[in-house]
């Protein structure tokens, strides 16, 4: 009888830490990841060039989360911030509770933030993110300039509710301009086709699975690809795209093995 007691309060106490673990230190235990790029044909202007990748914030409002983003990515100092994607929660009511958070990363690196919208945000976010300062780019592209020279930076809206169109997105870049691809979902890459080509592209909706068990896939990856590319780093037709888990959580709001994260991303020629 004893030996069951304590084996229960056992129990009892390593579940009690793996929901304190899960519910509450992992979710704001916000990563840096650092990664260089090689790009064929980079300007000089951008060499060691530093962009911030972020994305999936579901946010609800200005909350702790937000802040240490802003925190870290004012340490970080880049020159670019790119932003792909689920800016809100679908279960998000109060729209206008986030927009301080839109507004400080707006006035902090306005005319160098730029995003693309998530399968949780409408159309209609797209006018109070731009309104905030941050450019949205709507399967459009656009030239960002450093000292005289410049990039193409392509985005597309949300492939995962078939609102993207990349087509329309790719028209008028430049083919022997430096391409980089701003889309919420990695099934992006389904649509590249010929002719179409990007040297890295940034993705995110993937959270990383959210809870990764160790030595098995993530059980929770909403892609075409069934957790092929779940986050990190892939070379794929000589280029290069990345998935980044993201920041905040969606269906529960836990995270395990998969902490939340903001890329760092260093440009270098080929």
């Amino acid at each position: 009888m004893k030996k069951l007691f304590l084996i229960t309060i056992a129990v009892l106490i390593f579940l009690a830490v793996l929901g304190w673990y899960c519910f509450l230190f992992e979710p704001n235990n916000i990563q840096v990841e650092k990664i260089d790029i090689e790009i064929e044909n980079l300007p000089n202007a951008f060499i060691n060039a530093k962009i911030v990748h972020l994305t999936d914030f579901h946010s609800f409002g200005f909350g702790q989360r937000e802040k240490r983003v802003l925190e870290i990515v004012e340490q970080i100092n880049p020159d670019f911030v790119f932003i792909t994607g689920d800016f809100i929660d679908s279960l998000t009511k109060d729209i206008a509770s986030c927009e301080k958070f839109w507004q400080e990363m707006g006035k902090r690196y306005q005319g160098r933030i730029f995003g693309v919208l998530g399968n949780h945000d409408p159309n209609s976010l797209e006018k109070l993110l731009e309104k905030a300062g941050i450019v949205i780019l709507n399967n459009e592209n656009r030239k960002i300039f450093q000292k005289e020279e410049y990039i193409c930076l392509i985005g597309v809206n949300d492939p995962d509710t078939g609102r993207d169109n990349l087509t329309k997105a790719m028209v008028n870049a430049e083919e022997d301009a430096a391409k980089i691809l701003l889309a919420h979902s990695p099934d992006i890459i389904n649509d590249l086709k010929a002719g179409e080509s990007a040297d890295l592209i940034l993705a995110g909706h993937t959270h990383g699975g959210q809870v990764k068990i160790p030595f098995l896939r993530p059980f929770w990856v909403p892609t075409q690809n069934r957790g092929k590319y779940a986050s990190g780093l892939f070379e794929i037709n000589n280029a290069y795209m990345y998935v980044n888990r993201g920041i905040g959580m969606t269906a529960l709001p836990i995270r395990f093995n998969c902490a939340p994260e903001i890329t760092v991303i260093e440009l270098t020629n080929k």
